[in-house]
């Protein structure tokens, strides 16, 4: 195994250990030394990709979402309405992972991860900025909610939800240019 394929099986062991832990307890209450145990790795790959638990975590929320944006990035056929539905499945496929977040109140990172991903920055220019900053939050909202009440709804039948919304949006937003 070449040195970067070592490091890469070091941070999936590290990242996977985590995930394991926080399954059964807090994140506060698990150590580095529990986490490089459980990985059987030593504490200096640890810190030697990490300066937190937390980070771990971030970068695996990054990279899941990363993974389904280059997905649907390279979809030829692509558009609105496979777009939600590929998201919706997304989270239903790493469901587990995505409630050990809302069950540890980490799940501000996966806001983060779409916003780092959409690139909302502040030196945008405003009206690129502003669309992303809706579009993020937008996103964050739907799976926010459908994690808050217990994901009831078929990706399929969430993402006739939104389809529906967006179409609804946009008559009130021809009506409105009538006016």
């Amino acid at each position: 195994m070449n040195p970067q394929e070592k490091n890469t099986y070091v941070k999936q062991q590290i990242t996977k250990a985590l995930i394991s832990l926080m399954k059964k307890k807090k994140i506060t209450d698990i150590s580095i030394s529990e986490i490089c145990d459980k990985a059987q790795v030593g504490r200096a790959s640890f810190y030697r990709n990490y300066d937190s638990k937390e980070e771990v975590i971030e970068k695996y929320t990054e990279a899941l979402i990363l993974t389904w944006a280059e997905e649907i990035d390279m979809d030829p056929s692509a558009n609105i309405y496979n777009f939600f539905a590929s998201l919706f499945e997304h989270f239903q496929s790493n469901s587990s992972f995505y409630k050990t977040l809302y069950k540890q109140n980490l799940s501000p990172m996966i806001l983060n991860a779409i916003r780092k991903k959409l690139n909302v920055i502040p030196d945008t220019e405003a009206a690129v900025l502003y669309s992303r900053a809706f579009t993020a939050y937008g996103i964050f909202g739907w799976i926010d909610i459908w994690f808050s009440n217990g994901m009831k709804e078929t990706p399929e039948e969430l993402n006739r939800i939104i389809v529906n919304n967006i179409n609804t949006m946009i008559r009130g937003a021809k009506a409105l240019e009538e006016l």
